[in-house]
C-alpha cells in the first residue's frame, strides 16, 4: 500500500503511515491506502481491536501541502477530496472493534481527525494535537468539529479552532482530548499493550461498549461539513 502499513498481531491491527520523511504528511494516494486497510481490517472477522499510529516520530502533521494549496480554488478537487475524507471516516467510525491512537510528535489536521475518531488516545509527552486549517484559510476539519466538542468544552475547543492554536500533551488530556499521556517513545507499545488485553476480553461485550459510546456521534451532521 501507498505509505501505509497494515500488520496484524493475534487479533490486533495496526495501521501506520509510513511517510516517515514527509512527517505522515497525507496524499490522496495514502488515503486510498488507508480506505483500503480499513476495509482488510473490517473484513477480519478474528478482527478485535485496531491500533492507528505514524511512523518516523511524528502520527501526521494532516494533508500535504499540495493538496491544500488546491483546496482554495479548485471546486472540483474540493468535492472530490471531500467525498473521498467522508468514505474513509465513517468507514473507521462503522467498526466494530475498538480504536487506539498511538500519538508521537504532531498530531494536526487530518492527523487531528485520525485521533478523534478513536476511542483512545494516547499522547507521548512532547506529543501535540491541533487543527491549523483556519491558518491556511480553510474551515475547520470536519471530524474535529463532530467529536471535540463532545470531549472539551464548547468554549475551549472554539478557541482552538478558530485559531490554529496546537496544543502539548498535558493540555490535550486535561482538556479531554486525549486519554493520558506517555512516555517519549513509548505510544506504539502501550497501545498495542492496551489492544491486546481488550482483544483477549469476550468480544461481544467490547462490541456493545465501543457501540454504546459511538451512538451519540454515529448521525451527527457536523461530520458531512465538508461534503459536496
Amino acid at each position: 500500500m501507498a505509505e501505509v502499513e497494515l500488520t496484524w498481531a493475534g487479533a490486533v491491527a495496526t495501521i501506520a503511515l509510513t511517510r516517515a520523511t514527509k512527517r505522515n504528511a497525507v496524499t490522496i494516494a495514502m488515503q486510498h491506502a488507508l480506505l483500503a486497510a480499513l476495509g482488510q481490517v473490517a473484513g477480519n472477522a478474528k478482527a478485535r481491536a485496531l491500533v492507528v499510529t505514524g511512523q518516523g516520530g511524528d502520527f501526521c502533521v494532516g494533508g500535504d501541502r499540495a493538496i491544500i494549496a488546491r483546496l482554495g480554488d479548485d471546486t472540483a478537487f474540493r468535492a472530490e477530496t471531500a467525498g473521498l475524507h467522508n468514505r474513509l471516516f465513517r468507514r473507521l467510525f462503522a467498526l466494530d472493534i475498538p480504536l487506539i491512537a498511538a500519538v508521537e510528535g504532531a498530531a494536526l489536521g487530518f492527523g487531528a481527525e485520525l485521533a478523534a475518531a478513536c476511542d483512545v488516545v494516547l499522547m507521548g509527552e512532547t506529543a501535540r494535537l491541533g487543527d491549523p486549517h483556519v491558518r491556511f484559510g480553510l474551515p475547520p476539519a470536519p471530524v474535529v468539529l463532530l467529536v471535540w466538542p463532545q470531549l472539551a468544552s464548547r468554549l475551549a475547543v472554539a478557541e482552538l479552532v478558530m485559531t490554529g492554536r496546537d496544543v502539548p500533551a498535558t493540555e490535550a488530556v486535561a482538556l479531554g482530548l486525549a486519554s493520558r499521556m506517555v512516555a517519549v517513545g513509548t505510544a506504539l507499545a502501550e497501545a498495542q499493550a492496551l489492544a491486546a488485553s481488550i482483544a483477549a476480553l469476550p468480544a461481544h461485550g467490547v462490541t456493545q461498549a465501543r457501540r454504546a459510546m459511538r451512538l451519540e456521534i454515529a448521525d451527527l451532521d457536523g461530520f458531512y461539513l465538508e461534503a459536496p
